[in-house]
């Protein structure tokens, strides 16, 4: 009889250990299902945001990687990714990234002498694949958000808004210094490479240049704004019909030159990818003034039949 007793205990002891040695199993199963995974190390694009000072929309703003001559431009929240594809494989080197609107600077930038150009992050290629937490990028393909500070205030306003071909329009332009230094402009009407008069630009047409009675920025061509202050310079225009002006609405703009912007680059690829390919850029939510990047604020008018 004890004997019989003793068996029983045994097996039901030998139950439990089955049952327990079948668990230890089925939880040694859960915890190797996945294979760890092995990191990162190249991504085919890189991704980055700016935040423009006393802004309320953040498109704009080019990012250009130098040498590889490529660009992008920010949305209306500031973000961009620039894409690498196959044909990138031929690159395996340091590139400089440059952040660029004209009435803009960003405190880190860094001048290079040899290029003349100011540019703001490094990255590396490795056969067209950005190499991540490598330099300015970090393991997820993204460059540290920048903030862009704003060097000058350019804004202009007209005597009205509604106009027909033939009607004289006074337009007004000031640029306010913001920075801490004193700024050197130059008007483009003493023959600057953009631009030889103040114009009318819409989206959908060519630019449609005015005919001046008076230089913009009353014919002075090199001036110097000290900080704090602002130059503000008035120019009447007739808007002739010798050309085709299609009714709708257009902004009122001047081009000029902020001395160590834009126009110190006549000799580079950045200054050349501007002029020629700036244009076909999608911009966001702002308007696309086929200069250069910039945050003006000019005037909008309409022009009636």
């Amino acid at each position: 009889m004890m004997l019989k007793h003793i068996r029983s205990i045994f097996n039901v002891l030998h139950c439990i250990l089955i049952i327990i040695a079948s668990l230890l199993v089925l939880s040694c199963k859960d915890k190797i299902v996945d294979p760890p995974q092995e990191k990162q190390l190249y991504s085919p694009m890189l991704r980055g945001k700016v935040i423009i000072e006393n802004q309320t929309e953040y498109s704009n703003a080019l990012i250009y990687i130098d040498s590889l001559n490529r660009g992008v431009s920010t949305d209306s929240s500031g973000n961009f990714t620039i894409y690498f594809s196959e044909k990138d494989s031929v690159y395996s080197e340091v590139f400089k990234v440059v952040y660029f609107l004209n009435d803009y600077d960003i405190p880190d930038e860094k001048f290079d002498n040899k290029f003349s150009l100011r540019y703001s992050a490094k990255i590396m290629l490795v056969k067209g694949k950005l190499k991540l937490d490598t330099l300015d990028v970090d393991s997820e393909g993204n460059i540290k958000t920048k903030v862009m500070k704003q060097i000058v205030r350019v804004e202009g306003w007209t005597d009205k808004y509604e106009y027909r071909v033939g009607d004289t329009i006074t337009f007004t332009a000031r640029v306010t210094n913001l920075s801490d230094r004193t700024i050197h402009i130059v008007t483009t009407i003493c023959g600057g490479s953009l631009g030889r008069n103040d114009f009318l630009y819409n989206d959908k047409y060519i630019a449609f240049r005015l005919n001046g009675y008076l230089p913009p920025f009353n014919a002075e061509c090199n001036i110097d704004v000290q900080s704090g202050q602002y130059y503000e310079g008035t120019v009447s225009d007739l808007i002739f019909g010798s050309q085709s002006l299609i009714p709708d609405e257009y902004i009122v703009a001047t081009p000029f030159q902020i001395e160590g912007r834009t126009l110190n680059h006549l000799e580079s690829k950045f200054y050349k990818y501007i002029v020629e390919e700036w244009d076909k850029i999608h911009r966001g939510a702002s308007p696309k003034l086929d200069l250069f990047p910039n945050k003006y604020k000019f005037p909008h008018i309409k022009i009636i039949k």
